[in-house]
């Protein structure tokens, strides 16, 4: 009896564990600037992505991004590979850079709508690669940020 209860303890842990899908992932875009990147899954519907990266590569411009992400569809086009994907999202940003005016150094501050559009595959190991497109409109001064500039090359570990 003992065996048989433990026999069936081990089959619910192995299906347990089979049956778990990654809840975060981490990882590195690459676009116009570099950014590291965190996506928290709620479900294989949609999650939360925060993004904080420098743009354009210059040490003086750093900001923050975070969209709230919908899966729109998935493919098996490759499935010794893994699973195609489209997922969309909307969010905000918030970014800061240092400038010169009058001889002074200031300090200058974005809040923005960011969108997002990612097209990828999920491998069957726990990565994710994925072409995106975020644009992002800017409300402080009424400048269209990362416009066609807004694509990058995303790369993430899921665990």
């Amino acid at each position: 009896m003992k065996k048989f209860l433990l026999a069936i303890v081990a089959v619910l842990c192995v299906s347990a564990v089979s049956a778990q899908q990654y809840q975060n992932s981490i990882g590195l875009r690459l676009g116009y600037g570099a950014e590291l990147q965190y996506e928290r899954h709620f479900s294989a519907e949609n999650y939360l992505e925060a993004n904080l990266g420098l743009d354009g590569f210059g040490l003086d411009r750093i900001f923050l991004n975070a969209t709230y992400n919908w899966n729109l569809c998935e493919w098996d086009w490759t499935p010794s590979a893994g699973k195609w994907f489209l997922s969309a999202g909307v969010g905000g940003s918030l970014g800061m850079w240092g400038y010169e005016h009058d001889g002074a150094n200031r300090l200058g501050l974005q809040v923005g709508v960011a969108g997002d559009v990612a097209f990828g595959i999920r491998f069957n190991k726990p990565v994710t690669l994925s072409l995106d497109y975020r644009p992002t409109i800017y409300l402080l001064h009424k400048a269209w940020g990362q416009g066609f500039t807004g694509f990058a090359l995303t790369c993430t570990y899921n665990f």
